[in-house]
């Protein structure tokens, strides 16, 4: 043995197998969530304001050079100052500082917003101006309460809170640094004034010196952003939260605004036939000065009996308006009803898309055209049960147009809450697929896979392609056949393989979609992508379900790991760490920025620390943070900002990250990680004395590597063969061939050992290696440095 010195360190690795391995563990470690209490409150600490006076600096100011365009929302979270732009202005990332109060300032750029935080603990009194060319954040007087003009008050509405707020940005979303608590912000392009704090049943209106901002203690608040009235906050839930005030509204099952401006009325389905008709031939024998009304008419017959395609062709085309206004409101809702049931989704976005504020019954529209559209299913799906009693009502021929398509929707895509309201469902065999999928909802597997496989057979053609898929994909989560053997089958289906003839296009597109998942189950990511790219949202495919695919098929690219858990295998599991990271830069902005979405950055970061791209690892790992929520698990990520701010050697952000890190309550680990990266600090800020005094007696192998960093950084050539020599003691194997770690360490010994003379370490070393390689050019480097330390060593 070559060991100087009496103890044996008791670590396992050295200073590289500990960074790598620091990182590993971090990205397995789970994403725990935030603490909540009763009803989803948030029940985390938050940080106290240090100081409530200022620190002498009055009149401080600090630009933001963004642009006149960008909308801004600016509140306090703990000790910082939080300012939210409503799109990546990547100019802020890059050598923005601030000075005096504003002078500790950090800037995180997402796919859809920039966030600058600045410390400022004292919690100055500030407002912000809007400028040609940006935004100017000023530092006033305590006290000074004429300078800042108030927002306008929130109006109580029924199930509703209306903020008058001009030309607001879209709405973000992500975590509060200081509590966890979920944070929805409305950013606006003009001043908006400051807005007071008051609290809400399940959420709170945070104060904010522009902008709203709202932190949603229940998953049920939510925001949405309309360009003529402002911003609203509501609860989307079968039982929803109380908001607002006043008696809520219900829509009435019948004669309603829906009814009188869709022109319904209760009739047999005959009647209405009838009726259009008349309707249809009065239109086309209308003068020129009567034709539009006349053509309004005939399209509201249409729609009452059933034909929204002859309604869309009658009132798609409107004539040139010379009032004041345009046209009235009831024509411009069934123009975009007539559109939605046409498959023209984009025509009826205008007015069907933002109906915060209208009617109750209206709203049964919207939900519609969620689902058609292919919008969250989560939303669409609780709106359409909430509205299920009022389709019962309409007339038969738009009830009948109607119903298939949103029971099918639910039972695929409903929340289990939303799926209730189905029982019973109609006998009519229309319904049958929904039936199967109910079946499935409720534990009775084997029922729903005869209903699916008698389906196959189905003389209507699109049920029967629908079923197939269906069959396939029951058999796939149930166990019955796996991944790959699904992914032929889907593939089969596509190319009319299996005696049926290809699928027609809505059906094929939602094989394709079952074919990608069945694709990332089984590993062949890239190939799963590819199929994704070609999907766009749609009521076969909604938007959120499309999201959730492409971030698994992401995550078994950045961890190589099957959704099962399983190491990835064939082509895809031998991509290298850069093929991973051109994959990833192409697909992550295609994913929302959420908290779902920080675990997988975390991934992104560790592959791009492989390949040396250590400056962008900084930047994902910051993104992981904002979008992360439990604390513990936002210091996890700061120390791998840390470990990544040192490979870049940016000394600044690794400073502040490690003082972000700083929460009450860490695991020992995490704990002693801290300590060797205030060490690492230290060392690497040339402060000696710290790193030394903090590493004293610490005899691990990471202790033991920095402390001889510090010994040979300070030419203490002695004290650094002591700690390297008992790091190498149990590092370097006494048999086999030396990996290009122990082939370092081994030549770091040997280097500190010439630097101090001691040959008798050096021969230990020869010894213990036995003729082992170091690599060619480190063997040459090796004998030469015996031979002159041992020559050296006699003639003394």
């Amino acid at each position: 043995m070559f060991e100087v010195g009496g103890d044996v360190a008791t670590g396992k690795s050295v200073m590289g197998k500990y960074m790598c391995g620091m990182l590993s563990a971090c990205l397995l470690l789970p994403m725990l969530p935030a603490v909540a209490g009763e009803d989803g409150l948030h029940a985390l600490p938050v940080p106290a304001v240090q100081e409530e006076s200022l620190d002498g600096q009055q009149g401080a100011s600090l630009f933001l050079p963004i642009g006149a365009e960008v909308a801004l929302a600016a509140f306090w979270s703990g000790p910082d100052l939080l300012i939210v732009a409503d799109r990546p202005v990547a100019s802020l990332a890059h050598n923005f500082t601030g000075q005096g109060v504003f002078a500790d300032t950090d800037v995180t750029v997402l796919e859809n917003a920039t966030i600058l935080r600045i410390h400022a603990p004292s919690h100055p009194h500030i407002m912000l101006r809007k400028k040609l060319d940006g935004w100017l954040l000023e530092q006033l007087p305590q006290g000074d309460a004429t300078s800042v003009k108030s927002a306008p008050p929130a109006v109580m509405l029924p199930e509703a809170v209306l903020f008058p707020q001009k030309q607001s940005g879209h709405v973000i979303s992500f975590p509060d640094p200081a509590t966890g608590v979920r944070l929805l912000i409305a950013p606006s392009v003009m001043e908006t004034g400051s807005r007071s704090p008051y609290r809400g049943i399940g959420y709170g209106v945070r104060g904010s010196a522009q902008g709203v901002v709202v932190a949603a203690d229940s998953s049920q608040i939510k925001l949405d952003v309309t360009v003529d009235k402002g911003v609203f906050l509501s609860a989307l839930g079968l039982d929803a939260l109380p908001v607002g005030q006043g008696a809520p509204e219900t829509a009435p099952l019948e004669g309603g605004q829906d009814w009188f401006w869709l022109g319904l009325h209760s009739a047999p389905a005959a009647v209405l036939q009838k009726d259009w008709l008349v309707a249809k031939a009065d239109a086309e024998k209308a003068p020129p000065s009567l034709r539009w009304p006349a053509q309004v008419a005939a399209a509201r017959a249409a729609f009452a009996a059933g034909h929204p395609e002859d309604a869309w062709h009658l009132v798609k085309t409107m004539p040139q308006r010379s009032e004041p206004g345009g046209p009235p409101a009831g024509v411009l809702f069934l123009r975009a009803c007539a559109a939605l049931l046409s498959h023209d989704v984009n025509a009826a976005a205008p007015v069907l898309a933002q109906m915060e504020g209208a009617a109750p019954e209206l709203e049964i529209w919207h939900a519609l055209y969620l689902m058609l559209s292919g919008a969250n299913s989560k939303d669409a799906s609780v709106l359409l049960a909430r509205h299920y009693e009022q389709i019962l009502h309409y007339p038969q021929p738009l009830r009948d147009l109607l119903l298939p398509q949103v029971i099918n929707y639910i039972a695929r895509y409903g929340t289990d809450e939303a799926a209730l309201i189905l029982e019973p469902l109609p006998t009519d065999g229309v319904y049958d697929l929904a039936r199967a999928h109910m079946q499935e909802r409720e534990g009775n597997a084997e029922p729903a896979r005869i209903t699916l496989e008698n389906l196959t057979a189905a003389a209507d053609p699109e049920k029967a392609a629908y079923a197939r898929a269906d069959l396939v994909s029951f058999l796939l989560r149930h166990d019955q056949i796996d991944a790959g053997m699904a992914a032929e089958s889907f593939q089969n289906l596509l190319d009319g393989k299996e005696g049926v003839g290809k699928a027609v296009p809505s059906v094929r597109a939602y094989t394709n979609f079952l074919l990608s998942s069945a694709l990332v189950q089984s590993g062949q990511v890239k190939q799963a992508l590819t199929v994704l790219d070609g999907l766009s949202a749609s009521a076969e495919i909604p938007q959120d379900r499309l999201e959730v695919l492409r971030r698994q098929a992401l995550y078994v690219l950045a961890f190589n790991t099957l959704p099962s858990g399983k190491a990835v295998s064939g082509k895809d599991g031998a991509l290298s760490a850069e093929q991973r990271v051109h994959i990833l830069q192409t697909q992550l902005p295609l994913l929302e920025d959420n908290t779902s979405k920080a675990k997988l950055l975390r991934g992104y970061g560790a592959l791009l620390l492989q390949i040396g791209q250590a400056d962008a690892a900084v930047m994902a790992f910051k993104q992981a943070v904002v979008l992360t929520a439990d604390p513990v698990a936002r210091a996890e990520i700061q120390e791998q900002i840390v470990q990544a701010a040192f490979r870049a050697g940016n000394v600044n952000a690794a400073m502040e990250a490690l003082e972000q890190s700083t929460v009450p309550g860490l695991p020992e680990d995490m704990a002693a990680r801290r300590h060797y990266d205030e060490a690492h600090l230290a060392l690497t800020k040339g402060d000696r004395a710290g790193a030394l005094a903090l590493l004293s007696d610490d005899e691990s192998d990471i202790g033991l590597e920095l402390r001889g960093q510090l010994y040979e950084q300070g030419k203490q050539w002695a004290d650094a063969v002591q700690v390297v020599g008992r790091l190498a003691s149990h590092a370097l194997p006494e048999t086999g061939a030396l990996t290009p770690q122990q082939q370092d360490l081994a030549m770091q010994l040997a280097t500190d050992s010439a630097a101090a003379h001691d040959a008798d370490t050096l021969l230990r070393l020869k010894a213990w290696l036995a003729g082992r390689t170091l690599g060619k050019e480190q063997d040459r480097q090796f004998d030469m440095l015996v031979k002159q330390t041992v020559h050296s060593s006699a003639e003394r």
